[in-house]
């Protein structure tokens, strides 16, 4: 569900305006700066197996293969036509599925390496806070446990969050296999997003929520 979206985050008009993560101070685009840890790939493919979506965006425009992240490098943001024009550089769809590479970490190896932590399985009701940090608050739901010296050792109550994704692409630990999700809050298929399982070294679990 958080991968779903940062599809909005790659956007060129607003870290050319100032307003985004990839916004460089003083100007520009993070374009070529590494900002996540360097297993971060994050590619589009409209022709992906188990991830096919439309070859062309609303505007006409054909979409392509394309890499947004490489090795935790930022590599390329997605203009419009009128941006594209605007900026003299050539338009480039955004992206309509969204493909993270993983490792081959399965989700026991992770438990095994947690001395003290939290197994989230899902997250709901979640709403923007800062686009400057790629920012969101939300809940957890349908199952979160201690992990206790590497073992799960019981369901505790759901949390509320406040996470820059930016800051948890930059703590990852482990990666598992990456595998298509259902990343809408009603747990429909939607857009095409393949991520793998994480482990992160902090994730700001801001509150007990009393969500189900």
């Amino acid at each position: 569900m958080l991968m779903l979206r940062m599809r909005s985050a790659f956007s060129a008009r607003t870290a050319d305006e100032g307003r985004s993560a990839f916004s460089r101070p003083g100007g520009g685009t993070l374009v070529g700066e590494r900002l996540f840890d360097t297993r971060v790939t994050i590619r589009s493919d409209p022709v992906a197996p188990n991830a096919e979506t439309s070859p062309f965006a609303g505007d006409g425009l054909p979409r392509r293969a394309e890499t947004w992240v490489e090795d935790g490098v930022l590599r390329g943001l997605s203009s419009s036509r009128f941006w594209a024009n605007r900026q003299d550089v050539e338009p480039r769809p955004a992206p309509a599925n969204m493909i993270m590479a993983g490792g081959d970490a399965l989700i026991e190896d992770m438990i095994r390496s947690v001395r003290r932590g939290v197994f989230i399985t899902r997250f709901w009701y979640i709403r923007p806070l800062n686009p400057r940090t790629i920012s969101y608050t939300g809940i957890t739901r349908d199952g979160t446990f201690l992990i206790e010296n590497g073992r799960i050792s019981r369901p505790v109550n759901n949390f509320r969050f406040n996470q820059s994704l930016v800051a948890l692409l930059e703590s990852v630990e482990m990666l598992g296999t990456p595998t298509r999700v259902a990343a809408g809050e009603n747990s429909s298929v939607g857009v095409p997003i393949v991520v793998p399982a994480l482990k992160v070294r902090a994730f700001n679990l801001s509150s007990v929520s009393e969500a189900i």
